[in-house]
């Protein structure tokens, strides 16, 4: 029962948030009467189409994106507050972006966002070595002091090369729809959906995966494989966000977490609507980043800092108020 109320309220706020996102403060008459009369010159067209469409869709596609590979990274290292900013994955993204185009790389976002996350994999990996555990909270620190040192070079970089673009950098870092690329977003955002279904795939399987490599093995399912396979597909999805928004902070611990509470620890359902829970969540945020302080438009990474922030204090007081209990 608990799970039908939740999938109803989700579908509910998906329905309602879309037409509030695609036709608030837009004369909807004038906007019908366009389109009959194929007036496509008209104002209340050309934003309607031009930027409230493209604008809505992203916001659920890179939502969905990040829950996604929140869910996916904490499965893989068995850890509730692993996600691509705790793990300094989106920042590193962010400065494959920054570097491209301070230096004028002869790349495109995309892939200036995908070395970025190719260097932060290569420091994640030495520091599974190092520590030899994923799962107490320390990993998760070292990953966000991580992702402060990337941004923190980003900075650093912009003062040198280019102060004069230390604003489009700092905005850069905290995440906003507001400078969305239509052109660059169209022919991106089927790699998303590909990079979500074969998540989707793999989500089943991950079942068997997190009882370890002798189960895995025993039950036939090639545990390497899979977990190598989602990693690289989490970090094409995360270069493609970070290249179409910026740094997004906590939005694959807050969704995921969340979620699992509704649906259980069985990964499909988790990841579908984690998924979707995902991409609602970040639609609200732009909302109100649009709306909350007009005409002035915040970065969306402020709003889900508060959130993610509370989460990590309620997480760190029920964590100290358990272990208390079992003292």
């Amino acid at each position: 029962m608990k799970k039908k109320i939740f999938y109803f309220l989700v579908m509910l706020v998906f329905i309602s948030n879309t037409i509030f996102s695609l036709f608030y403060n837009l004369d909807s008459k004038e906007l019908i009467n366009s389109i009959k009369n194929k007036q496509y010159s008209s104002s209340e067209y050309k934003i309607f189409t031009q930027i409230r469409i493209p604008r809505t869709f992203a916001t659920y596609f890179v939502g969905a994106g990040l829950s996604l590979v929140g869910c996916v990274l904490q499965s893989i290292f068995l850890n509730p507050l692993c996600e691509g900013y705790t793990l300094g994955i989106s920042s590193s993204a962010g400065l494959g972006v920054i570097l491209g185009t301070i230096l004028n790389l002869p790349f495109t976002k995309f892939f200036n966002s995908l070395l970025g996350i190719t260097i932060s994999l290569v420091v994640i990996y030495l520091l599974i070595l190092i520590s030899k555990k994923t799962i107490d909270i320390g990993f998760v620190l070292t990953g966000i002091v991580v992702n402060f040192l990337f941004s923190s070079i980003s900075i650093l970089i912009t003062l040198f090369f280019d102060q004069y673009k230390i604003n489009y950098v700092l905005l850069w870092l905290l995440g906003s729809f507001s400078y969305l690329d239509i052109n660059y977003f169209y022919p991106l955002w089927f790699i998303i959906i590909l990079g979500i279904i074969i998540i989707l795939f793999y989500s089943s399987s991950m079942d068997i995966v997190v009882l370890g490599k002798e189960k895995s093995n025993s039950l036939g399912v090639d545990e390497q494989k899979i977990k190598n396979v989602l990693i690289i597909t989490s970090a094409v999805i995360t270069a493609i966000c970070v290249s179409l928004t910026g740094v997004i902070s906590f939005v694959g611990i807050i969704i995921p977490n969340t979620v699992k509470i509704f649906t259980g620890i069985k990964h499909k359902n988790w990841f579908i609507w984690s998924s979707i829970s995902g991409g609602i969540f970040i639609s609200l945020c732009d909302n109100l980043a649009r709306n909350l302080f007009y005409p002035i438009e915040i970065p969306i990474s402020v709003l889900t800092g508060i959130v993610g922030s509370l989460f990590f204090i309620v997480y760190l007081i029920r964590g100290n108020f358990y272990g208390n209990t079992k003292n």
